[in-house]
């Protein structure tokens, strides 16, 4: 399995990396109030906190990406990930087509880094 990230997609996770702290996971968020079989969708974690599930990694154009081991059934083993500049999203694609359409960069609360971000830049004007 390897996830090929544009210069676009590392440039957003660069920016997000300088807002917050910690380490790049990609992320299973199964928590969503679906009780169907494949109910999550792929977000990358900013993260500080150690999680038992993020036990594998997978291969990128940037270095081995932490990830949650089970979750690798639902990803194709050739992956894109790109930023669309015009929606401001990066989209996760694989072989069998598109895997999230607006992968979101969060942090341990689960909260989007850009996001949290421009709240606390409105509450310092």
């Amino acid at each position: 399995m390897f996830l090929t990230l544009t210069k676009t997609a590392q440039e957003r996770i660069s920016l997000a990396k300088k807002l917050a702290t910690g380490n790049l996971i990609l992320y299973y968020e199964s928590n969503i109030g679906c009780v169907c079989g494949n109910s999550g969708l792929f977000t990358l974690k900013i993260t500080q906190k150690e999680d038992p599930e993020v036990d594998s990694f997978i291969s990128t154009t940037i270095g081995d990406l932490p990830v949650q081991g089970w979750s690798l059934d639902f990803l194709d083993n050739d992956l894109k990930l790109d930023f669309d500049q015009k929606k401001s999203a990066l989209i996760l694609r694989g072989e069998s087509g598109l895997i999230n359409a607006n992968v979101l960069l969060i942090n341990d609360s689960g909260l989007s880094v850009f996001t949290l971000h421009s709240y606390k830049k409105e509450e310092n004007h």
